[in-house]
């Protein structure tokens, strides 16, 4: 089954590259069935995209095999016109950043939908539009509601940690805003143990990849990360999981053992209990 699996927490240490790739390559890797997902077919069905709205509200964290392949249909026959294209990036966008923990699951139908196309406008174009959107807007977004700041920001996150462009590099864009993203949270001193969770989860997901495209950036935020750990007022539990995210760091970006993940897991819930 091409499942991808999501858990706050305890999920972390899995990049974008465990997730199952067998049911459909990414663009770029010449394999028909990939290519032949476009808007420009026959069908004009107008109830698919009331179809692809339903089957994606009613995702859990997983998806299958016949999900994903009815949710291709779906998109091979939806309407043929630009709204149509921009109308299925908003549906996955809007449930992602509805709920954090399908993040994953989402940037992974966002690459298997990537190719999907109609007159010059790309799923994948439109995607990321509303990303830019929100990153552009992400004080006021922070300010209003910090969980669906999180969640804008861990969708972008593994949106750049699964998506590839053709030649099957990172969106290099998305290098940046990340980076800042990050920055905007450690800078916070008001920053709540829910986004030191969110930092570190995404970082262990994503930092392989952020620290290859900037070094010299991964550099200035294990520092702050560092002097957050040592001195800079963050609560026992936000150390706990920085700690735990910087040994992921100091070995390559390596998961870590079940054994090391569970003692984290176990000493968070304690200060929690104390």
């Amino acid at each position: 089954m091409a499942t991808v699996v999501r858990g706050r927490g305890r999920g972390r240490g899995l990049s974008s590259r465990d997730l199952a790739d067998g049911a459909v390559p990414r663009p770029g890797d010449g394999d028909s069935s990939r290519n032949s997902v476009s808007s420009n077919g026959s069908s004009t069905n107008s109830q698919s995209l009331t179809e692809i709205e339903d089957l994606i509200s009613n995702l859990n964290l997983d998806i299958t095999d016949m999900e994903l392949e009815t949710l291709l249909e779906l998109a091979q026959n939806s309407p043929s016109d630009d709204a149509s294209i921009k109308k299925m990036a908003e549906i996955v966008y809007t449930k992602c950043v509805k709920d954090r923990e399908f993040s994953k699951t989402g940037a992974f139908i966002c690459d298997k939908l990537a190719a999907v196309e109609n007159n010059g406008t790309k799923f994948r174009s439109s995607l990321l539009s509303l990303v830019q959107m929100d990153y552009k807007e992400k004080d006021r977004l922070r300010a209003e509601s910090v969980s669906k700041f999180l969640n804008s920001f861990s969708l972008m996150c593994q949106i750049f940690g699964t998506m590839r462009t053709a030649g099957g590099e990172v969106f290099k864009p998305l290098v940046g805003p990340v980076f800042e993203c990050f920055q905007l949270i450690l800078d916070d001193k008001r920053c709540n143990t829910d986004e030191y969770e969110c930092v570190c989860e995404q970082l262990q997901c994503i930092g392989r990849d952020l620290e290859q495209n900037d070094r010299e950036k991964m550099d200035q935020l294990m520092e702050k990360i560092r002097t957050k750990i040592i001195r800079d007022g963050a609560s026992p539990q936000a150390r706990c999981s920085l700690l735990e995210l910087m040994e992921c760091y100091c070995r390559g970006w390596k998961a870590l053992s079940n054994d090391v993940t569970r003692f984290y897991y176990d000493t968070s819930m304690d200060i929690l209990t104390d």
